[in-house]
C-alpha cells in the first residue's frame, strides 16, 4: 500500500471550497480503487489529508484520468484559491498495514 500525507494552511472563510473539492476527488478515487482518504484539521489550524492507494502508480494513473475526464475546473480553481500555504507531501510505502474501520465510540453508542 502507498500512503500520501498532504498539509496546507487555508484562507479563513474559504475552507468549504477546499473541502468540497477534496470530497469530490475522494469519491472518484474510491470508485477507481483507492483506499479512501481522511481530511483533518490540527491544533495549529493546518489541514492534513491522508490518502491511501494500492500503489503510487495507481494514484498517478487515477489523477491523470481524473484531470482528463472528471475534474470540475471551477471547483478546482476555488479550492486552489483557498490554499494560503502548501507544504511538501510525504509519500510512504507500507511496511505493516493494520488499518481497520472504526466503529462508534462507546460514549456515542445508543442503548
Amino acid at each position: 500500500m502507498f500512503v500520501a500525507i498532504y498539509r496546507w494552511r487555508l484562507h479563513s472563510g474559504l475552507e468549504q471550497d477546499f473541502i468540497a473539492n477534496w470530497q469530490r476527488i475522494t469519491d472518484f478515487g474510491l470508485a477507481a480503487g483507492s483506499g479512501g482518504s481522511s481530511l483533518f484539521r490540527d491544533s495549529d489550524g493546518c489541514w492534513v489529508a491522508i490518502a491511501r492507494w494500492p500503489s503510487i502508480d495507481a494514484r498517478d494513473q487515477f489523477f491523470e484520468q481524473y484531470r482528463r475526464e472528471h475534474a470540475d475546473p471551477a471547483l478546482q480553481e476555488a479550492a486552489t484559491r483557498a490554499i494560503a500555504d502548501s507544504f511538501p507531501a510525504q509519500e510512504l510505502q507500507s511496511v505493516i498495514d493494520a488499518w481497520a474501520p472504526i466503529g462508534p465510540l462507546i460514549d456515542d453508542a445508543k442503548p
